[in-house]
């Protein structure tokens, strides 16, 4: 590898120090690199947002600074690209942080050295329908999330590739990959998936019903989450985020289509530990 870009944690990397010193080190090993700093709630038209929408096509690897919140946002910006990326952990809990802190040097190293494996993970594309109109798409690496503000319970109706699944009653409905299974799909009670698995899972978040369990469906399937028309005389809204940004408002009968995004994101893998053995770790 010799051409190289860092996106860094601006409140995790103070002053941008831990990037500069990378992008130095490749500049002492007569390789290319640049790097912009980002933070959690940059707006999507920002020019740190922009300058990683439009990184070169031909740059070899990104280096993600921060922890998994950083990586998942930087993915989701860059899928398209679909450039090798690794994550370099300077928070407290990372499961697609490939890198601790302490060992950003040696890494350093193997990537130029080309010494490591690239693995892919699915990503999820949603698009809202509001009013009945596409009001166009976004990527998400971890989960599309559609809930209700505050503490209203809105029924839900979920088609699955054009059939009828279920009507439910909940907080509001997760619908995760296998790399998110680790995230809010895992704290709502769903299952933990193989993350280079090609699948998808609904999982209710704080369902009315008795009897509830997330569902598992192929990575081929179309679902389809439709906010259902209340049958009291207040209407009733709801948000659809993905990866718990760029919030889009759902009034009745609106709905968003969710599938696999053409696009996967490419991650280095320099550590031969299986995910079993991460898993068991990290937890």
């Amino acid at each position: 590898m010799d051409r190289f870009f860092v996106i860094t944690n601006e409140t995790r990397d103070e002053g941008s120090q831990r990037a500069k010193e990378i992008c130095r080190y490749f500049a002492s090993r007569n390789k290319s690199c640049d790097y912009v700093a980002i933070e959690r709630d940059s707006a999507a038209d920002s020019s740190e947002i922009c300058r990683i929408r439009e990184l070169s096509d031909d740059t070899d690897a990104v280096i993600v600074l921060g922890g998994d919140g950083t990586f998942i946002q930087s993915a989701g910006i860059l899928a398209p690209k679909q450039i090798p990326m690794i994550g370099v952990n300077l928070g407290h809990l990372g499961y697609l942080a490939e890198v601790d802190k302490e060992n950003i040097t040696p890494a350093l190293d193997r990537l130029i050295n080309d010494d490591y494996e690239i693995g892919e993970r699915m990503v999820l594309s949603g698009t809202p329908v509001i009013d009945g109109k596409n009001s166009g798409g976004s990527y998400a690496v971890n989960d599309i999330v559609v809930k209700t503000p505050g503490s209203t319970v809105v029924s839900y109706r979920i088609e699955v590739n054009g059939t009828y699944l279920t009507t439910m009653s909940a907080d509001g409905i997760i619908v995760a990959t296998p790399t998110g299974s680790t995230a809010y799909n895992m704290s709502a009670g769903g299952p933990i998936v193989e993350p280079g698995s090609s699948m998808i899972v609904i999982t209710p978040i704080c369902p009315l019903q008795v009897v509830s369990r997330s569902v598992v469906l192929s990575g081929s399937d179309t679902i389809v989450i439709k906010v259902v028309k209340s049958s009291s005389r207040r209407s009733r809204t709801a948000a659809v985020y993905f990866d718990g940004t760029g919030e889009r408002i759902l009034s009745e009968d609106d709905e968003v289509i969710i599938k696999k995004a053409e696009a996967r994101i490419k991650l280095i893998k320099l550590s031969k530990e299986s995910f079993l053995e991460v898993l068991s770790r990290k937890m």
